[in-house]
């Protein structure tokens, strides 16, 4: 049972459908949790974990719902409480780089920064234990990669998240 997988799918989608049932979505997507730089600058932090839940479009949701559902075999594998424990750090790793160098004035949605974190851990594994070379992980990782330079797109929230699984698999490596 992917407890942390499907839970989040739910999440996302009721979230969604709240969100796009509002004439303004926009407004909506804040009130739902969006990252808001100067709202988490006067206390709401919360945002920086809610915003991961928050999507827009039908498209950016059915992308990261997928993708998240294509890496439930790594809740298997972890278990829930370190799968869920990667995610969370993952999504908050993405979007506090993007508080620190990322647009002050947009605000920011989605998953992805999770998703880049699951994606850093697999390849981070795979590469320290010889099963990756280099090559093979940036073969891997291009699509996500080019994805990057798509408008719209949270480079900063996918790059945090990236770095929060490199490290987690060094650390967690150790005590799984």
């Amino acid at each position: 049972m992917y407890l942390v997988t499907y839970s989040s799918i739910i999440i996302c989608v009721v979230i969604f459908l709240y969100i796009n049932a509002s004439k303004n979505r926009i407004g909506a997507a804040i009130k739902a949790g969006a990252l808001v730089p100067y709202r988490v600058k006067r206390g709401e932090i919360h945002r920086l974990l809610t915003a991961g839940f928050v999507h827009i479009r039908p498209y950016h949701l059915l992308v990261n719902m997928y993708s998240l559902f294509n890496y439930s075999w790594l809740e298997d594998s972890l278990g829930t409480v370190w799968y869920g424990l990667l995610l969370i750090l993952s999504i908050l790793g993405g979007n506090l780089l993007t508080m620190m160098v990322g647009k002050k004035d947009k605000i920011t949605v989605g998953i992805s920064g999770g998703l880049y974190g699951f994606m850093a851990f697999y390849v981070t594994l795979l590469v320290r234990n010889q099963y990756f070379t280099i090559w093979d992980a940036l073969q891997y990782l291009m699509p996500n990669i080019i994805v990057n330079f798509m408008p719209n797109i949270s480079v900063t929230g996918h790059l945090g998240g990236f770095i929060v699984g490199i490290i987690y698999a060094l650390v967690i490596h150790k005590l799984i």
